[in-house]
């Protein structure tokens, strides 16, 4: 398993959610833990990139991005973006 971080920027991102979001949410932070890999990653020319992408949302209306630190076992969560109502 990997242990996920977030910074006090995040916390105030996750803070703003809507209700709606928090399932979905807590949901992914699961993966995080388990299966950071299997987010996109940014950078489209280098798919083994440690900084990924992955959605949330009943129709992927927030975007998570990350960096995996495989040889610390951590994700850091860099930022929390929510597009719906």
């Amino acid at each position: 398993m990997y242990r996920v971080e977030t910074d006090p920027d995040v916390h105030q991102q996750i803070a703003a959610l809507p209700a709606a979001a928090l399932g979905p949410f807590a949901e992914l932070m699961v993966t995080l833990e388990v299966s950071p890999w299997s987010g996109d990653s940014i950078n489209r020319a280098k798919s083994e990139a440690p900084v990924r992408t992955m959605a949330f949302g009943a129709n992927h209306e927030g975007l998570i991005t990350y960096l995996v630190v495989d040889e610390r076992r951590e994700v850091h969560v860099l930022i929390v973006q929510w597009v719906g109502d």
